[in-house]
């Protein structure tokens, strides 16, 4: 039934030439914008609501990693040879298909908003719920993931949410719950990335070449592990040693964008090539993942807070 949905949406996909809308749409996880939401949110809005969303965007990504190389299922394209992917979508498609990591990201991000703030502003619901599900679309409609792939990582994503708002209504300000909290995210980080990285991993063949190298599929840990850490390290040493506050005049705000995208920028144009160059597929996958979201939680606040600290005298 999947596939043969997926054969139907290739159909479309071919007969209308939407191809390159929906490769469009499909990005949108992946621009710079979906990033800049959360970071402009804990920077210069609400650092509460900024903590949510960061929180179930890299721990979403950590269980997205788990469930994955756990249950290992093949791209839908390998199940039928009746299905042709995208060919854009294909190349930067990950190692397995369940669930749909573009999915889960974008239902962190945009959902995680409007989960925050569904009280203040309701309407917000809508054009993030269209957003989501457009991205869900997109990824059956260029034929990198089932059905299930993307209703899961919705379904997973949303759950996050409940239990995300739970959990930090109990952390409240409370140094001793923070102080566990943060120990058990590293130690549930570790066993993710443990298990990830040593257990067996399948080996099957089609037309005479592996599937999916067991290699590049544990290189995924690194990926969790990356995740994982800059958000509970990002997160606990802002709280302890910076503790920046929101309520800051307009100009502080704009210089807080400025310094943070500055930095961003830094790190995508001149740190990652160097790291894909000089290091490992490990530690590509690994600084890929924790540089930019520990220097949204952390390091960009630390800078922006001695700039406005030197300003300030």
């Amino acid at each position: 039934m999947d596939l043969d949905y997926l054969i139907f949406l290739q159909g479309i996909r071919n007969d209308w030439g939407v191809e390159g809308l929906f490769s469009l749409i499909s990005v949108i996880p992946k621009n710079p914008l979906t990033a800049a939401i959360p970071a402009i949110i804990f920077w210069c809005v609400n650092k509460n609501a900024g903590i949510f969303v960061l929180f179930n965007a890299t721990c979403g990504r950590v269980i997205n990693e788990l469930i994955k190389g756990t249950f290992c299922v093949y791209r839908p394209w390998i199940k039928d040879a009746a299905l042709i992917p995208s060919a854009e979508a294909m190349a930067e498609a990950s190692e397995y298909s369940f669930p749909s990591g573009h999915t889960q990201f974008t239902t962190a991000i945009y959902g995680g908003v409007a989960f925050f703030y569904r009280k203040i502003f309701p309407l917000l619901i809508i054009p993030c719920a269209i957003i989501i599900l457009a991205v869900a679309l997109s990824r059956n409609v260029l034929g990198v993931h089932t059905p299930q792939d993307v209703l899961f990582a919705m379904i997973y994503s949303v759950g996050l949410f409940f239990a995300a708002e739970k959990l930090f209504n109990w952390l409240g300000k409370d140094r001793e719950r923070q102080v566990l909290f943060l120990l058990c995210g590293l130690i549930i980080c570790l066993i993710v990335f443990l298990w990830l990285y040593f257990k067996a991993y399948p080996e099957d063949f089609l037309n005479g070449e592996i599937i999916v190298e067991p290699l590049k599929a544990r290189a995924a840990a690194f990926d969790a592990l990356g995740f994982g850490l800059a958000f509970f390290l990002g997160w606990f040493l802002e709280l302890r040693f910076i503790n920046f506050k929101t309520n800051v005049p307009t100009k502080n705000k704009l210089w807080r964008v400025i310094i943070g995208f500055g930095v961003l920028g830094v790190i995508a144009v001149l740190i990652y090539p160097l790291i894909k160059v000089f290091l490992s597929l490990e530690a590509y996958k690994f600084f890929k993942a924790f540089l930019p979201f520990f220097s949204i939680l952390f390091l960009i606040p630390l800078i922006f807070t001695k700039v406005e600290k030197k300003f300030k005298h």
